[in-house]
């Protein structure tokens, strides 16, 4: 049986690589191992699926690099595993020293921390002692780069999952020799990738596994009976996912508008009071302390002891700055309005690939939902199969 490598950071990285490593497994299709990195570990381990960490490929010589590593942990706020921390720290500024010298290196590490890591040397010891018949990557710009070139250099066949846009991966995911094949949302991300110059049989439309819980038909039905139990039926209902928006761009100092959630908040409330047949359901996120609300039988709190899955194909419209929520919501089949002015917008342009319905400025809002919230929802976003079925396809011509 041939040997399938995923390698992985957490979060939706994670989420998205594990039904496909299951569906190989459970189908008997390929022995698979995960290098599961950072907070993936623990995600992996609970899936039960087979874990590498950084940690398990140290070798004899590694002794400064691990000492290096555990000076950078001890600056690290809070750490899950100091011993794996110090591995992947310390090897990954190891070889940073190596090319451009200790100096330039601290300096690197100093204004950009992980960011400014590419371990290729590092990758490469780990594909050579696992061996591999295939490598399958998402878009994470460090290990998992790494992981891309360190298998095209060693003549290892490998696959690269996209879980969004690919703004700033386009970089190197749009050169035609970095893996053999790119799996992407919809068929706007693939044209954008194709513009870059991927040539057409090396991209491919499979949509994100971590996506299809979400359109599970039972799923779909537990949202139109949440519909019809709140009595909705009739009429227009929008959500609005609360996020936080920085009064600077954390990475590159661009200035933002932090009262720009407020002011949507309070238009959209404003415009729900004005309209007799409208429902505002608003999502704090997890930990957040719910916002001040007019009070009105017809603007609610759908906290997270609402199951989102189900919310978001009971609701017509989803509003949002750049929340995947937003996207998730379309998906479902709700229409998205997203409005325009965070300073995250350039990562989430949703309307010119094909997510939202409209991208207005806050004073185009109530146009806006005056116009989509009258229009039905949408088929959800489903096609024959699951994503990660057909994920598992793509891998299935490598092995």
């Amino acid at each position: 049986m041939k040997k399938v490598l995923f390698v992985c950071y957490g979060s939706g990285h994670v989420r998205m690589v594990l039904p496909v490593a299951a569906a190989l497994k459970e189908g008997g299709l390929a022995q698979v191992q995960v290098l599961g990195l950072t907070t993936a570990a623990p995600v992996v381990r609970g899936a039960g699926l087979p874990l590498l960490q950084f940690k398990d490929f140290v070798e004899s010589g590694d002794e400064p690099a691990l000492a290096r590593g555990r000076e950078l942990v001890a600056g690290l706020q809070s750490v899950e595993d100091a011993q794996e921390s110090a591995a992947y720290l310390g090897l990954s500024h190891a070889e940073l020293e190596a090319e451009v010298g200790a100096d330039e290196a601290q300096r690197h590490y100093a204004q950009l921390g992980r960011q400014a890591f590419l371990p290729v040397r590092t990758l490469t010891r780990i594909l050579q002692r696992t061996a591999p018949d295939l490598v399958v990557v998402t878009n994470s710009p460090r290990a998992e780069r790494a992981a891309a070139i360190a298998a095209g250099r060693l003549g290892i066949p490998c696959v690269c999952m996209v879980d969004l846009f690919a703004i700033d991966e386009v970089r190197w995911i749009g050169g035609a020799n970095y893996a053999q094949r790119v799996c992407v949302l919809n068929e706007q991300v693939r044209e954008f990738l194709l513009s870059a110059g991927r040539r057409p049989e090396q991209v491919v439309v499979t949509g994100n596994p971590a996506f299809d819980a979400l359109l599970a038909p039972a799923t779909a039905e537990r949202g139109r009976a949440l519909r019809q139990r709140q009595g909705w039926e009739g009429r227009r209902v929008v959500l609005w996912p609360t996020q936080v928006e920085p009064a600077v761009h954390p990475f590159d100092g661009r200035p933002g508008d932090a009262e720009l959630p407020s002011r949507v908040l309070a238009r959209l409330a404003a415009w729900t009071l004005a309209q007799p047949d409208a429902v505002l359901c608003v999502r704090p996120r997890a930990g957040e302390t719910p916002p001040v609300l007019p009070a009105s039988d017809r603007i609610l709190v759908t906290g997270q002891d609402w199951a989102l899955p189900e919310l978001l194909h009971a609701v017509d419209t989803v509003v949002t700055l750049t929340s995947t929520v937003g996207l998730e919501g379309h998906l479902c089949g709700a229409r998205l309005i997203q409005v325009l002015g965070s300073v995250f917008e350039p990562a989430m342009p949703l309307a010119r690939f094909g997510i939202a319905d409209a991208a207005v400025p806050v004073d185009g809002l109530e146009a806006a939902l005056d116009r989509w919230t009258r229009e039905p929802r949408r088929q959800g976003r489903t096609t024959a199969g699951s994503a990660a079925g057909r994920v598992v396809g793509i891998l299935a011509e490598f092995l």
